[in-house]
């Protein structure tokens, strides 16, 4: 039965020949930019439109990298078990990239955090030396090159498919999205201004023999601080593409009568160009990441504190202070029998201590929810054993340091433990609960672990969500692992030190 039009299986079709067709322009603008002739590439996007589309898009549109690199080959100019040895080599590379950033990455935006971005580097610098030697050995033995050649074009093709895939790859993650109205009112007036900026600096330095080549830089820092990762791919893409097309043109300060300087220089200075900035880029994104989310931790901390305060109010004036309202007429009815019935102020005065003795009940409850008493009294070992033994779940202690920490230390780990128990208890239906807690030079760090269903999730207004505005409120770091089927674990770093320290 033929596909349907716009069906699943007819927009797949397309999906692959529209990737094949991306891949083999992007092939073709690499030629066009290029030196070397058909060995390797100052620049090789190809490799970074295959990660982006695999990556962003669908594991299943592989077979469009394939026809994309078969279509670029130079069948004319290479030996066909070359050129399929490099078919074969770039496909694997792809492949290999795209895996790596979804094992290492995960869901997570890869210009969001500079571990993240660290974890990018890795992957396409792994998948590339997979082309690169691949392609030198496919060479080498068809004799496109000798062995003496062989390091140096691993270098080059090493370096040129990394550029390619650095340029390309974080200029898709930036703008896979499309920017809210608002960032265009806000930024889009700057942007045209930094990328202005950008290609006159870049023409001017690159156009000149004399040594200005890095002058386009504070334009790249002014894009990457000001307008993060979207405006510092989009610069690094012009500054990259007039550098790739002066040097294939042969003008600029990177055009040498060796071509290996000409092609090393210049590859050079795309990666250079493209690290410093990106590396900006990101810390600039994780800080304002970090501050959003302070910021909101903040105002959930103050509603917190603000019901908090209501509560108490009302545990006040419902208890406690009814209490001592009775306990006053309590005292005076004592007083006056006192003068009348000196036989039964005895009794009346035990009735007052009775309670006076509620009160006092009352108000050391609510004290203790301002601050756990155990924890004061005990210390944080005691405490957290304490709150294991009461548990309807097998808890196990494996380590707790028998150390005094500072009160704010001491109760936050507190909490962290009872509520990870509690949640264990009720939610995650496990059968044994896991507790640990070490002590660092400068911060304390609690572990919980449970073998529940998994699954947990940091909802507005959950527990694990208190738990971190609780948390990062005193400078530490809350971490939770909640896999469905492989249980919750529960980690936080939190400052703290000794009394004596």
């Amino acid at each position: 039965m033929p596909a349907r039009v716009g069906g699943p299986r007819a927009r797949y079709v397309l999906a692959i020949v529209a990737l094949a067709l991306v891949y083999d322009g992007a092939a073709r603008i690499g030629d066009a930019l290029d030196v070397t002739g058909p060995v390797a590439s100052i620049m090789w996007l190809p490799v970074g439109v295959g990660i982006a589309a695999l990556y962003l898009g669908d594991w299943r549109w592989w077979p469009g990298v394939l026809i994309g690199d078969l279509l670029a080959n130079g069948y004319d100019t290479l030996p066909l078990g070359s050129a399929l040895g490099q078919t074969a080599g770039n496909l694997l590379e792809v492949l290999t990239a795209v895996w790596l950033l979804h094992a290492l990455i995960g869901d997570r935006p890869p210009l969001g955090t500079v571990d993240d971005f660290g974890r990018l580097l890795l992957a396409i610098g792994t998948g590339v030396a997979i082309s690169a030697t691949i392609g030198a050995l496919s060479l080498r033995l068809g004799g496109v090159v000798d062995g003496g050649g062989v390091p140096t074009l691993w270098r080059t093709w090493w370096l040129g498919d990394f550029c390619g895939a650095m340029v390309v790859v974080p200029l898709a993650v930036a703008w896979r999205r499309r920017p809210a109205a608002g960032w265009w009112r806000g930024r889009g007036v700057e942007l045209g201004l930094v990328v202005a900026a950008v290609a006159v600096l870049s023409e001017v330095a690159l156009r000149s023999d004399s040594p200005i080549t890095y002058v386009v830089f504070p334009a790249l820092a002014w894009a990457a601080l000001r307008l993060g990762p979207r405006g510092a791919t989009l610069a690094i893409a012009v500054a990259v593409g007039f550098t790739a097309w002066n040097t294939s043109h042969l003008l600029g300060p990177f055009v040498f009568a060796s071509i290996d300087r000409t092609v090393l220089d210049t590859q050079l200075f795309i990666v250079i160009t493209t690290l410093s900035t990106l590396c900006l880029a990101v810390v600039v994104a994780e800080r304002e990441h970090l501050a959003e989310l302070l910021r909101a931790s903040r105002a959930r901390l103050v509603e917190a504190g603000d019901t908090d305060r209501r509560r108490i109010e009302r545990d006040l004036h419902d208890g406690a202070q009814q209490r001592l309202v009775a306990l006053t007429a309590h005292l005076g009815l004592a007083a006056r029998r006192a003068r009348d019935a000196p036989e039964q102020a005895p009794a009346l005065f035990e009735q007052a201590d009775a309670v006076l003795t509620v009160a006092i009940d009352e108000l050391r409850t609510i004290a203790h929810g301002i601050h756990p008493a155990v924890v004061s009294d005990l210390g944080l070992a005691r405490a957290v054993r304490s709150v294991a033994s009461r548990s309807t779940v097998p808890v196990t202690v494996l380590d707790m340091p028998s150390d005094r920490f500072d009160r704010t230390a001491e109760a936050t780990a507190y909490y962290v433990v009872a509520e990870a128990i509690t949640n264990a208890q009720r939610h995650a239906c496990a059968t044994s609960i896991l507790v640990r807690a070490v002590a660092h030079p400068a911060h304390l760090r609690v572990e919980v672990f449970d073998d529940g269903v998994g699954g947990a999730q940091e909802r507005v207004g959950s527990g694990l969500q208190s738990l971190r505005d609780r948390v990062e409120a005193v400078g530490g770091t809350l971490h939770v692992e909640s896999a469905d089927g492989a249980g919750t674990r529960i980690a936080a770093a939190i400052p703290a030190v000794t009394p004596n320290g």
